[in-house]
């Protein structure tokens, strides 16, 4: 399974566009997909994704009450999710909402998530991470649960 990983510090110009880490992009053509973005409510961030992830949240959203929270939370990101082309240069060009949300300035933050990849103001992005590594300190050792890989081969094979 290819992911999205590591963290890569880009400028964004003064039009908004930004260029998308190689890794990310050549992961993306690997895979036959296009970069969709969105954000969700409570975060200050800027997420990033191909179709499988997005269609991921939609099987997720079926099996749900379509009025549940979940749902709607689904639903709501669905509604604000954006196809994003990326040009000869490797760029994107961000909406202004998206360079609100996640407060961008000159300089900005790509960090991997895996399935997915995270836009991020840099200063933000080590406040947050700086404290989340507190709360995981108080929270005293944190336990760390792999599956083995004969439960990974049987729920591929599904």
């Amino acid at each position: 399974m290819d992911l999205f990983l590591s963290t890569f510090e880009s400028k964004i110009d003064k039009k908004g566009r930004a260029s998308i880490p190689a890794r990310y992009r050549s992961l993306l053509e690997r895979n036959n997909e296009e970069l969709i973005l969105f954000t969700t409510p409570e975060t200050q961030y800027i997420q990033g994704c191909g179709n499988n992830y997005i269609n991921r949240l939609w099987q997720t959203n079926l099996e749900l009450d379509q009025v549940s929270d979940e749902a709607v939370y689904i639903q709501d990101i669905l509604s604000d999710s954006t196809h994003v082309k990326i040009d000869a240069e490797g760029r994107v060009l961000l909406s202004e909402n998206f360079i609100n949300v996640a407060d961008l300035e000159q300089t900005i933050l790509f960090a991997g998530r895996g399935e997915t990849f995270q836009i991020w103001n840099p200063d933000k992005y080590i406040t947050e991470k700086e404290e989340r590594s507190k709360r995981f300190k108080l929270a005293g050792p944190q336990t760390l649960m792999l599956k083995k890989n004969n439960d990974l081969l049987n729920e591929k094979n599904k």
